[in-house]
C-alpha cells in the first residue's frame, strides 16, 4: 500500500510539472553538487530530461536553488531537450572519455548560460548558444547546427581548448579571450562587435571574418579566414606578433578567396608587430594605419593606400612589395618604409624626420615626395617626374636621380638646409664649417 502511494505522488508530480501546452516538462536540477544527468532522482519532477514522442522539457540548472556553491553534471549518453537554462557556476563534463555525447536543444536560444557555465571534454552541442549580458561561458567543445551569441558585458573563454562552431556564425558582443593552442571556430561567418584578447591562440573563420566598427581585436597570434577578413574597427599587435591570415585552408572547403580590406584602423604596438599575408596580390587600405617605433607592419603583398585614407609612421617599419599612393591619401611621418614606392599622379607623401627607404621610389606626373626636418635616404632607384619638396631636410638617392623632376629646397619650419654645423642657426658658422668639410676635400682642390 506504502509503495502504491509514493508512486501515485510520483505520478502526480509528473502530471502538474505539465504546462498549458500539454506536453512540456520544467525540470529543475535537485541532484546535489555532483551527479549523472541520466539519474532520475536528480531532478525535479524526478524523470531523466529526454523529448520522446509528444513530451518535451525545458531544463533549469540553478546552485542557488539547492544551496550548493557550484554544480557538476555528467553525461553519459545524448539526450534532446527544447531548452537549458543554467545560473550560477555549472560544469558539464562527460562520463566516458570514449565517447563525446550530444545535447540537442531545439528552441532558438536553445543554451542560455546566465551565470558562469563550463563545458568539458570535447561534449556537442546541437542548437543555439547564448552567453547573456554578465554571463562567463569556458571550455573545450563543439557547437552544430546552431549559432554561438556572446552579448554586450558577456565573456568567453577559450583557454584550455577549441569552442568549434559547425553550420552556423559566431556572433561576438561582449569579450573574447583566447590563449595557446585554443580558440573559436565557425565555419562559416565570424561576427565580432565587442573585444577579443588573444594570447597565442587562432580565432577563424572558413567564410568572413568581420571586425565591425565597435570592434577591438589585441594581441598575438593569429585571425584567420579561408575567405576574407575584413577590419572596420581597430586591430593592434601587442606582446608579439598577430598575423591576420587570409588564405584558403589546406584542408577545404575551396572557398573564392578575396584577402583582407582595411576600412577601420589597424596599429602595432610597441615591440610587437602586425602581418598581413594573403593569397590577392593587392591589398586595400580604406582606413588607417598607424606604425610605431620598436616594431612595425608587414603586407605579403601590395599595398594600396587609397584616397582619404592614412598611413602615419611613428618611427615603425612598414613593409610591402609595393605600395601604392593614391591622390587625396596620407601617408606621413618618419621611421622606415621596405619596398618599393609609386606616388601616383596628385599623390603626396610627407616624411618628416630621419626615413630610410629600402625599395624604388617612383614619383608619376603631378606628384610630390615632400622631405622636412630630417635625412631621408633611398637605397633603390628614384624616377622622378613630378616634385621633390624638400623643407629643411636631406634627401639622398642613393640609387640615383632620373627623370624629368622638379626639386625645391626652402628653409623647415624646424632646420634649414643651410645649417650645416646643425646649430639651429643659419651664419657664417655655417659656411666655416661647409668649407673645411667639403671644399678643403674637393678633387678640384
Amino acid at each position: 500500500m506504502y509503495k502504491k502511494i509514493l508512486f501515485s505522488a510520483a505520478v502526480l508530480l509528473i502530471f502538474f510539472a505539465f504546462d498549458a501546452r500539454g506536453g512540456v516538462i520544467n525540470s529543475t536540477w535537485v541532484g546535489g553538487a555532483l551527479g549523472p544527468w541520466e539519474g532520475p532522482l536528480y531532478w525535479d519532477p524526478p524523470t531523466v530530461p529526454d523529448n520522446t514522442g509528444d513530451t518535451t522539457f525545458i531544463v533549469t540548472v540553478d546552485p542557488n536553488y539547492i544551496g550548493a556553491e557550484c554544480v557538476e553534471i555528467t553525461i553519459g549518453w545524448d539526450h534532446t531537450v527544447n531548452r537549458i537554462d543554467t545560473y550560477g557556476e555549472v560544469h558539464l563534463s562527460r562520463q566516458n572519455y570514449q565517447y563525446a555525447p550530444n545535447i540537442e536543444v531545439l528552441e532558438p536560444n536553445g543554451l542560455i548560460n546566465h551565470g558562469f557555465l563550463e563545458i568539458e571534454d570535447e561534449i556537442v552541442i546541437k542548437g543555439d548558444v547564448l552567453n547573456t549580458s554578465g554571463a562567463w561561458l569556458n571550455g573545450w567543445f563543439d557547437i552544430e547546427n546552431g549559432n554561438l551569441v556572446n552579448m554586450k558585458d558577456a565573456r568567453i573563454d577559450a583557454t584550455d581548448g577549441n569552442i568549434d562552431v559547425h553550420d552556423e556564425n559566431i556572433y561576438n558582443y561582449g569579450s573574447i579571450i583566447a590563449t595557446t593552442a585554443s580558440g573559436l571556430w565557425s565555419n562559416k561567418e565570424f561576427n565580432n562587435y565587442g573585444e577579443i584578447e588573444n594570447y597565442g591562440g587562432m580565432c577563424s573563420s572558413d567564410q568572413t571574418f568581420s571586425n565591425h566598427i565597435s570592434g577591438v581585436i589585441k594581441g598575438f597570434g593569429m585571425i584567420h579566414s579561408d575567405e576574407y577578413i575584413l577590419n572596420e574597427g581597430f586591430i593592434q599587435s601587442c606582446g608579439g606578433g598577430l598575423l591576420l591570415h587570409s588564405r584558403e585552408d589546406f584542408e577545404g572547403p575551396y572557398l573564392v578567396n578575396r584577402g583582407f580590406s582595411n576600412m577601420g584602423k589597424l596599429m602595432n604596438g610597441p615591440g610587437s608587430s602586425l602581418n598581413i599575408r594573403v593569397w590577392v596580390p593587392d591589398v586595400n587600405n580604406l582606413g588607417t594605419i598607424e606604425v610605431h617605433a620598436g616594431g612595425g607592419i608587414a603586407f605579403g603583398c601590395n599595398l594600396v593606400n587609397e584616397p582619404n585614407s592614412g598611413i602615419k609612421l611613428y618611427g615603425g617599419i612598414l613593409f610591402a612589395p609595393t605600395i601604392t599612393q593614391k591622390a587625396d591619401a596620407t601617408l606621413q611621418g618618419f621611421g622606415g618604409i621596405t619596398g618599393d614606392v609609386v606616388i601616383e599622379t596628385d599623390g603626396i607623401i610627407k616624411l618628416t624626420g630621419p626615413t630610410n627607404i629600402v625599395g624604388d621610389v617612383e614619383i608619376k606626373n603631378d606628384a610630390t615626395l615632400e622631405v622636412s626636418d630630417g635625412l631621408t635616404l633611398i637605397t633603390g632607384k628614384t624616377v622622378c617626374n613630378g616634385t621633390i619638396h624638400i623643407k629643411g631636410g636631406y634627401l639622398i638617392p642613393q640609387g640615383g636621380l632620373s627623370g624629368n623632376c622638379n626639386i625645391i629646397w626652402e628653409p623647415g619650419l624646424y632646420t634649414n638646409v643651410a645649417d650645416f654645423n646643425l646649430d639651429g642657426q643659419v651664419n657664417l658658422k655655417d659656411f666655416a664649417y661647409f668649407a673645411d668639410v667639403w671644399l678643403w676635400q674637393t678633387a678640384w682642390r
